[in-house]
């Protein structure tokens, strides 16, 4: 059988992290687009010093990124948001289909909250987006990072709504209130996937 690359795709606080965790149980290969855009910001890189380079005060003294300002910056201008994605998603892709060539296994996810804005959609087989209503979201952001309501809330409004989503994707799955229903609706969908295929 060939390797089917799933787009996994959703807004934060939605639970992608969750539906991840339980597909790399089931043997899937995960290549998460945050992890790769971290290790891309570490001092000395490339990355780095590009968004440095537009972006100013955004290094601590010893040269690393100062993340918390950088977030504050871009998450209440779309304009900066845009310019910041602009400058990362080459070197994210570069990384993301240099991990696809080594990859084996029957199922790989790329993990990715701007999946379609970054062009990585081209690269799988099929889509799947989980949301939550917005409270829900709110709620374990907050929890999740530290933040206060109100940042939480900007992090929400920096991002695509459900419709975008919804009208891009080949599944949809709602993570609400009952993550172990969102998991067997998950676990459904592989199967389809995979009868499919």
């Amino acid at each position: 059988m060939n390797m089917m690359v799933l787009g996994l795709t959703g807004g934060t606080g939605c639970g992608k992290s969750t539906a991840a965790a339980h597909l790399q149980k089931k043997g899937a290969r995960i290549i998460d687009a945050d992890a790769i855009s971290r290790a891309l910001m570490q001092p000395g890189s490339s990355a780095l010093a590009e968004v440095a380079a537009h972006f100013e005060g955004v290094l601590k003294g010893d040269g690393s990124l100062d993340r918390k300002k950088l977030a504050s910056l871009v998450f209440h201008d779309e304009y900066l948001l845009t310019k910041l994605n602009s400058i990362t998603h080459k070197y994210i892709i570069q990384e993301i289909e240099a991990a696809l060539l080594e990859t084996t296994g029957p199922l790989t996810v790329i993990d990715a909250p701007l999946l379609f804005e970054a062009g990585l959609d081209r690269l799988c087989d099929v889509t799947l987006c989980i949301l939550a209503d917005h409270d829900t979201r709110v709620k374990r952001i907050m929890s999740r990072d530290g933040l206060t309501e109100e940042e939480a809330d900007a992090r929400i409004q920096a991002q695509k709504n459900d419709d975008y989503y919804k009208s891009r994707c080949h599944y949809t799955l709602c993570n609400n209130h009952d993550p172990e229903a969102m998991l067997e609706a998950l676990d459904a969908i592989l199967k389809e996937i995979f009868c499919e295929a």
